[in-house]
């Protein structure tokens, strides 16, 4: 009798063991983390299909700098329907300025055209960088970066990536690879080129460029119905030795430096941030 006493309860913890060790291995299963190529392939999808297209109204805060001294003031309301996250947007005022922001600072800028007028770099293309999210280095160039990767509460993956001498950052996505938030900034200064697609004789109409001295970004979105919803994104931006260089058949006809300072910040008003 007590050989089976025994053996029962030997029975017993054994299978107890069996069953611990089972959900253990479960465990362990379901914790794996995806290779780094699974996880930029399946982000860059949900970027591209997975984006909810719904009209938003986003505040625009922005404030601009040029040798300390405030340039540009806006605070508007904007309309803003993301088709995709690979510079596939539009834009436009919830009321229209008639008083155009950019005629308040034509003595500062009298010597650009619209089209050449730092302006553009300073307000437009921050943003729209920003909104190509899908094509952002560290998501295109993965083999400059180092990665790790680390599991967050609610089945969300935290991934961080650092470039030597360029970015470092981190992005999450939930389990269906959607993006949740994304923050970098730039390690060291580096160097931008810009020239115009027009030539005058054998030179470029224009040619531009600057250092990024400081990049800091920060994205954050909402997954409603299964779609990725832009709530808010910060951009600051300080461009040093700035160049800029218009050219006629005979060569350069004006050229201006300077140092910028921009600061924008977008926010869905249907998603508020909460303090």
């Amino acid at each position: 009798m007590r050989v089976q006493i025994i053996l029962l309860l030997f029975i017993s913890t054994f299978s107890f063991a069996q069953t611990e060790k089972e959900k253990n291995i479960d465990e362990v299963i379901i914790r794996s983390k995806p290779k780094l190529a699974t996880i930029l392939k399946k982000l860059n999808k949900q970027l591209l299909k997975q984006t909810d297209t719904t009209s938003f109204v986003f505040e625009l805060n922005q404030v601009n700098f040029k040798n300390n001294d405030t340039i540009i003031n806006r605070q508007e309301e904007q309309i803003i329907k993301i088709t995709n996250f690979n510079n596939n947007f539009s834009k436009k005022n919830v009321i229209e300025n008639k008083d155009n922001w950019f005629t308040n600072f034509k003595e500062i800028f009298k010597n650009y055209s619209s089209e050449e007028s730092p302006i553009g770099w300073l307000s437009g293309y921050p943003i729209r960088k920003n909104l190509t999210t899908a094509e952002l280095d560290f998501f295109t160039h993965p083999n400059g970066y180092v990665y790790t990767r680390e599991w967050l509460d609610n089945n969300e993956l935290l991934v961080t990536f650092e470039s030597k001498n360029f970015y470092k950052g981190s992005f999450i996505i939930d389990k269906n690879f959607n993006l949740l938030q994304l923050s970098y900034e730039t390690i060291e200064p580096y160097p931008f080129f810009y020239t115009s697609p027009e030539s005058i004789g054998k030179n470029h109409k224009f040619t531009c460029n600057w250092i990024y001295q400081k990049e800091k970004v920060f994205m954050s979105l909402e997954i409603v119905n299964k779609k990725m919803v832009l709530k808010q994104l910060q951009i600051e931006e300080k461009l040093r030795d700035f160049v800029f260089n218009r050219f006629d058949k005979d060569g350069v006809t004006f050229m201006d430096k300077n140092h910028f300072y921009t600061n924008i910040k977008l926010q869905n008003k249907s998603y508020p941030i909460e303090e």
